[in-house]
């Protein structure tokens, strides 16, 4: 059952996410996926309290779809143009054919792609949390997303940390989701580059 404190959504194909705030300090992230399962930690301290509006575009699909559409105009434009090939024995069922699959593709971008809440690292801008807009339902996510602003915010207002103490926490968390691979080795050596460069000035 749902509360404040928890929100668990699913996507049509992204699987299971399932978010946990305790102890007013702490997000525990929980995503459940065909092939894996992740858990992770997130430190308040080190997010912005405001989140942002997101688009994740799945592109693979939008780039089938619009490579098939490429394809079916080569063939029914350009081959009987210059090359005098005839397609009247098979245009209908060639155009049917690849028509089809290019819906299929756009089908499969809309499906997968989605419009979120962002939460991203107060250093280093990078998102951390993804919140599907309305699910499971509309008052379920507004609670839930009412309740981790105002803890984000209730956190970086009541912790007494200078600013060195911030990135250097920052960039233990990063470390970690980079050993949950959350991460990958090349983002964290962004990241850690970024914030190094944040304590020298």
């Amino acid at each position: 059952m749902n509360n404040n404190n928890t929100l668990s959504q699913r996507g049509l194909f992204s699987g299971e996410r399932r978010f946990e705030l305790k102890d007013g300090r702490y997000l525990f992230v929980h995503v459940k996926e065909l092939k894996r399962n992740k858990s992770y930690q997130l430190d308040l301290v080190a997010l912005e309290p405001k989140s942002k509006f997101g688009f994740r575009i799945n592109w693979p699909w939008l780039m089938s779809a619009v490579v098939v559409m490429l394809v079916h105009y080569f063939l029914l434009q350009l081959l009987p143009q210059f090359f005098q090939i005839s397609l009247d024995d098979y245009a209908f069922p060639l155009i049917l054919g690849l028509a089809s699959m290019a819906f299929i593709f756009l089908i499969l971008f809309i499906a997968t792609s989605s419009i979120e809440r962002v939460f991203i690292a107060s250093n280093t801008n990078f998102p951390l949390v993804r919140l599907l807009i309305g699910k499971p339902d509309r008052n379920s996510y507004r609670a839930f997303l009412a309740r981790l602003e105002n803890s984000i915010k209730s956190v970086s207002e009541n912790t007494h940390l200078d600013k060195q103490q911030l990135l250097a926490g920052e960039l233990r968390m990063m470390r970690r989701l980079t050993k949950n691979d959350i991460l990958t080795e090349k983002q964290y050596e962004q990241i850690k580059a970024r914030l190094m460069k944040l304590a020298n000035t």
